[in-house]
């Protein structure tokens, strides 16, 4: 069991804390955003699964010497003490809270989130008029788009089951009409794609852990990749310098950050990255994208090696 404990715990620790730094920091991520968001739902379920089995291990470390073999010692106690003492049974609560904590933020961040969009829809419609697109009915993608009198040029998009996206009359007289329609196009790639969903386990992770800078750290990567996905799908059929022209237009008027909580805007994280990729496009790697999915493959799995280890050996 010790084998265990400490495989579980040196997961843990890895996947909480250099891995994540590391990945972040990383120039390549930007050739292959798609798999390695794929890495990076892999690390945070692997994490959380790793800390709470390790805390798990330890709980039920006298019942036998495996932790598939003491949790079955412990279901056929029969007993909720499973015959441990004190100290083994705080752990065993400590480890169920930990689940229960991670899956009861997973809960709240997505009800807060569900209520928050409600909300910004509801206001948007009361100040909002519906704009009808002014670019060419081959490229509508302002179809159904929400216009708000507002001097800072923005346009956000607020996910859910009756999504919006919502430009401001400061885009309007900004922007270009083709860079417009790759704002939009832009907006609607994060509705076509559901990246609220990839955002989401990753915003509980954050709140769970009360904001810690690693969390938070991992909390930008995450979303930086996500503009990168739909900057990728806003330029299919487009030119990429117009999307980048836009952007740095809008990043230039000091426009970033006035979409509100819960939406998702085009200019409000990573703009000078973002506009270097689009002029200068990184070519697409193969072999990146098979190892990234690889790597998530093996980090997922990783919790389930570190308590098996000791059965292999056996």
């Amino acid at each position: 069991m010790l084998t265990t404990i400490a495989g579980l715990g040196i997961v843990a620790v890895l996947l909480i804390g250099p891995v994540p730094a590391a990945l972040s920091r990383a120039a390549w991520v930007q050739r292959e955003p798609r798999a390695v968001l794929v890495l990076w739902q892999a690390l945070g379920l692997a994490a959380g699964l790793a800390a709470g089995g390790a805390v798990l291990a330890a709980a039920l470390a006298p019942l036998a010497g495996s932790l598939p073999g003491a949790l079955a010692a412990y279901w056929r106690s029969g007993d909720l003490s499973g015959g441990l003492d004190v100290v083994h049974l705080f752990l065993l609560g400590a480890a169920i809270g930990l689940f229960g904590w991670l899956l009861t933020m997973t809960a709240v961040s997505s009800w807060r989130a569900t209520r928050c969009r409600a909300r910004q829809r509801e206001l948007v419609d009361l100040v909002s008029t519906p704009w009808p697109n002014r670019v060419s009915p081959a490229r509508a993608t302002g179809a159904g788009a929400r216009l708000i009198e507002h001097p800072a040029a923005a346009a956000y998009c607020l996910p859910g089951p009756s999504s919006r996206v919502v430009i401001t009359t400061g885009a309007l007289s900004l922007l270009e009409p083709d860079e417009l329609d790759a704002v939009l196009a832009h907006e609607h790639a994060h509705l076509a794609e559901r990246h609220d969903l990839l955002l989401l386990p990753f915003a509980a992770w954050s709140e769970a852990m009360f904001g810690l800078a690693g969390t938070q750290r991992t909390r930008r990567a995450v979303a930086q990749l996500v503009e990168m996905l739909a900057d990728d799908r806003a330029c299919l059929g487009r030119d990429r310098a117009v999307l980048a022209a836009a952007l740095a237009r809008v990043g230039a008027a000091g426009a970033s950050g006035v979409a509100p909580s819960g939406a998702l805007g085009s200019t409000d994280l990573a703009v000078l990255p973002r506009v270097r990729r689009l002029l200068e496009p990184p070519a697409p790697s193969w072999w990146l994208r098979t190892l990234s999915y690889a790597a998530a493959a093996v980090t997922a799995t990783s919790p389930f090696w570190a308590f098996a280890l000791p059965l292999a050996v056996a």
